[in-house]
């Protein structure tokens, strides 16, 4: 996959502030972010005509671990973005210079057929499930004694329910490298924002529960966070959600 050489314009994109961790008071209640370069959010264009429209090239996304791709309205001349999936070809797109077939980007979960792929599942206003590079979901069978529901395997292999008129976008999502890309210095994590973690033992006791000790410790009890909630093998789900949605959980 190669980056489009095309620079996006103003009009497409807004500023990100740096929180740092910080809530509106100032507080760390997030550890470990801070510093980074200086990043901006393009503005995706969801309901964008693809009819008059042509795919041009594949841009970077700063904020998402998952490509964009940059379309061009030949009637109007303007240039917006929409995550890149498996649904375009960019050969057709770059080389033979054909338009889009497709009126929209997200469909209905109506409009998918049993066995097809889909990604960025959710209502008009936001995208909840299946928005990772590489990541896709599968539709698995039709229920009209339930509402009018729809079964879909997610990327974590649970089986859920979603309803029809939600709306999806046809393929997976391109970008599935990211899993193998390694940072190979430090500096590349301080410029994701992330800064160096320390270990508990390493701590003091005011500090963690597992700091303090004379010489070099093992922390004395089960791994726990700084808080004292232990770390592993304890499940963190909420169990008030509604749960009759799902029809299998995960694997482990």
């Amino acid at each position: 996959m190669f980056l489009s050489k095309l620079k996006y314009l103003k009009k497409q994109k807004l500023s990100k502030n740096q929180k740092s961790g910080r809530n509106n008071s100032g507080r760390i209640t997030v550890r470990r972010r801070g510093g980074g370069h200086k990043r901006s959010i393009r503005i995706i264009n969801w309901t964008g005509e693809l009819k008059n429209s042509l795919l041009i090239g594949v841009s970077y996304n700063p904020i998402k671990s998952g490509m964009l791709f940059q379309f061009i309205n030949k009637e109007s001349g303007e240039i917006f973005y929409q995550p890149a999936t498996s649904k375009f070809s960019l050969l057709e797109g770059l080389n033979l210079n054909e338009t889009s077939s497709q009126d929209s980007f997200r469909e209905p979960l109506s409009n998918f057929n049993i066995g097809e792929f889909c990604s960025h599942i959710g209502s008009s206003s936001k995208i909840n499930y299946i928005k990772a590079s590489g990541s896709v979901g599968k539709v698995l069978q039709r229920y009209t004694w339930i509402k009018n529901y729809m079964l879909i395997v997610l990327p974590s292999g649970e089986q859920k329910l979603f309803l029809k008129t939600q709306s999806a976008v046809k393929g997976a999502n391109l970008g599935n490298t990211k899993l193998f890309e390694k940072l190979k210095m430090a500096g590349r994590s301080r410029w994701l924002s992330k800064r160096p973690s320390v270990r508990g033992v390493a701590m003091n006791p005011i500090d963690h529960p597992h700091g303090g000790g004379e010489g070099k410790t093992s922390g004395g009890r089960p791994s726990v966070s700084k808080w004292g909630r232990l770390t592993k093998n304890v499940k963190t789900r909420k169990t008030k959600r509604a749960l009759w949605q799902i029809f299998s959980r995960k694997k482990k």
